[in-house]
């Protein structure tokens, strides 16, 4: 969830590090420092706030001569976003910025003498490298030996970079479940914990493997594995341009990234979907057959993702499937279905809690597949095998085009499946392809929807809370849409179940309680209307996103009718994220960088 960045070469480093910590910027953060080591010694600067505080912090500073230059965004965990709790974290002649989270941290507080100026987990391992560094022997690599020793004592998940003055022109680095990566370009050495701040500088990274550590230096990167043996170091291909991570026009990036969805559904589709069948290379049908069930696990939108993928795979490809929160999952002692596939869903591919399942299914035998958006990233390399969301740079924190991309995504899994189980064929595989085939058009934004959402957001910026329903497939919607609202404008929303309302939430109804009724023509249509009606009499306030004319709504967001209930389905999810998104603007806030929030949860 916070960024890393480290620079060692020859170039003004204070440009390269706040250029690469603003490419980090939509993971969130809350807080951001840098570290210079130059011949003249360690200099840090640090900042509450957005990175334009830092900048202001460091004014004219400019590095000079061979530098070696460390930078961080950090969003709190422990101790609250204070300059003091900001990284780099400094002692006698060291400084440290790290990812992840120190376990152990208050035990090994407890093992150093020295005093410690923030709240913070991470501030820990410089004092143990000074420890460890005081006690080492003089030679050549008494501060690599020293840094070995620092990670020995550590339990938990890390990325970390480390510059000291007892050596100069050296970063040391270090990852155990949190992501790291270096580029080597003609400009120098380059470390960050994504591709973003390495495009441009560098034509390929090293992504360090979980246990990986090491040294940087004038004369290349000496690498090592978990056992202290050379590791020799495999570049893989950068994206040549970081264009579309830019907001080309849009006001914000969430904004552009709701209305690029057509263009990934498009992406997703091609190259599988043929006249009459359905492809997917990354998955043999051979492979699937034989498994007999399926667990979908993750967090947050991608959770909600999987649920709508349970309805899909049981009803396309006839097999039982359950859902798991990722963050439970693993805690509650978990029976698996050996003959099981175990699937894994993630934006980021770093999310902590996701990781750790997809871990324990494989400890038990399972197959395991992951869904997502980020090719190298830890979770695709754990899983056995990938489908990839092509969904590109998604920069606002609150996902947009990553969950319509795991949506479709799913869908084609079921599909395919069922294909391979030879379940669905004929006229309704035909059904579902030209279905398929119409979902690009019908995430197109209808200019005169997103106006009539701009003028409607006015009237919901009050009010004592939002319930979402809708039913079957439009249940995990009803959630989604929840969940958007609350992340960017901070309103409370809810989620529910139509059928559920009477069961208790009904009692909170009246006019100040705004209801988002998912009404889908061609799903339980006449089961949602009498729940709506319900509420109606209850006083509350109705916005209905439906096809057609509907009496009881205070509101009416009119969307086109279909005959598939996952066209409906794809129209009215732009509608619920152009409607939050509309609210949240109203309302003052920056959509891209919600409070509180992080793109990408590393820790648990």
């Amino acid at each position: 969830m916070c960024g890393i960045v480290g620079y060692l070469g020859e170039q003004e480093a204070c440009a390269i590090l706040l250029h690469g910590l603003r490419e980090l910027e939509y993971r969130g953060y809350d807080s951001a420092g840098v570290a210079l080591l130059e011949a003249s010694g360690l200099r840090c600067f640090k900042a509450v706030g957005k990175l334009d505080n830092l900048a202001a912090k460091l004014g004219d500073t400019a590095s000079s001569g061979k530098v070696a230059a460390i930078g961080h965004t950090r969003w709190a965990t422990h101790g609250k976003p204070t300059e003091a709790n900001a990284h780099p974290h400094g002692l006698t002649h060291s400084q440290v910025v790290h990812n992840g989270i120190i376990e152990n941290y208050v035990a090994l507080r407890a093992s150093v003498a020295t005093a410690f100026l923030s709240q913070t987990d991470s501030e820990v391992i410089v004092h143990l490298f000074e420890k460890h560094l005081a006690a080492q022997p003089p030679a050549a690599d008494t501060a690599l030996a020293a840094f070995r020793a620092t990670l020995d004592a550590l339990h938990g998940a890390y990325a970390i970079l480390l510059i000291s003055e007892t050596a100069p022109g050296q970063i040391f680095f270090a990852r155990q479940g949190s992501p790291l990566q270096f580029g080597l370009g003609a400009e120098g050495c380059f470390f960050a914990s994504s591709d973003a701040p390495l495009i441009g500088h560098c034509a390929q990274a090293v992504y360090l493997q979980d246990g990986h550590w090491g040294v940087a230096e004038a004369t290349g990167v000496r690498l090592f594995d978990a056992e202290g043996a050379a590791v020799l170091p495999q570049p893989a291909a950068l994206p040549a341009t970081s264009l579309a991570a830019r907001k080309e026009g849009y006001r914000y990036f969430m904004e552009k990234e709701i209305y690029e969805q057509p263009q990934v559904l498009t992406d997703i589709l091609t190259g599988r979907l043929a006249a009459d069948c359905l492809s997917l290379d990354e998955l043999a049908p051979e492979w699937l057959r034989p498994l007999r069930s399926i667990t979908l696990c993750a967090c947050g939108t991608s959770y909600h993702a999987a649920l709508v993928g349970s309805y899909l795979l049981e009803r396309l490809a006839q097999v039982p499937t359950k859902v798991e929160i990722a963050s439970e999952f693993r805690y509650r002692e978990p029976v698996l279905d050996r003959d099981g596939l175990f699937v894994v869903l993630s934006q980021s591919g770093e999310t902590a809690d996701t990781l750790e399942a997809i871990k324990l299914a494989k400890a038990q035998g399972l197959a395991t597949l992951a869904l997502c958006n980020v090719d190298n990233s830890s979770i695709v390399r754990e899983a056995d095998h990938r489908l990839l969301l092509r969904a590109g740079i998604e920069k606002g924190v609150a996902s947009t085009k990553a969950f319509s991309a795991q949506v479709l995504t799913l869908w084609l899994l079921a599909l395919y499946w069922g294909q391979a189980k030879a379940v669905l064929s004929g006229e309704r595989l035909a059904q579902e392809l030209a279905a398929l085939r119409q979902a690009p058009s019908v995430m197109q934004v209808q200019p005169g929807v997103h106006e009539r959402l701009h003028r409607l957001s006015k009237r919901y910026l009050h009010g004592h809370g939002f319930f979402f329903i809708g039913r079957d497939l439009f249940y995990p919607l009803a959630l989604e849409g929840a969940l958007k609202l609350k992340e960017i404008s901070y309103l409370h929303a809810e989620g529910y179940p139509a059928g559920e309302m009477k069961h208790g939430p009904i009692a909170l109804a009246d006019a100040q309680l705004f209801t988002i009724a998912l009404m889908a023509r061609s799903c339980l249509y006449d089961k949602i209307k009498s729940n709506v009606e319900e509420l109606s009499a209850r006083d509350a306030t109705i916005i209905a996103i439906t096809t057609e004319y509907f009496e009881l709504a205070d509101d009416i967001i009119q969307i086109r009718a279909y005959d598939h209930p996952m066209l409906e389905f794809f129209e009215m999810l732009v509608v619920v994220q152009l409607l939050a998104m509309e609210i949240a603007i109203r309302l003052g806030n920056d959509v891209d960088m919600p409070r509180n929030l992080a793109k990408s949860v590393t820790v648990e």
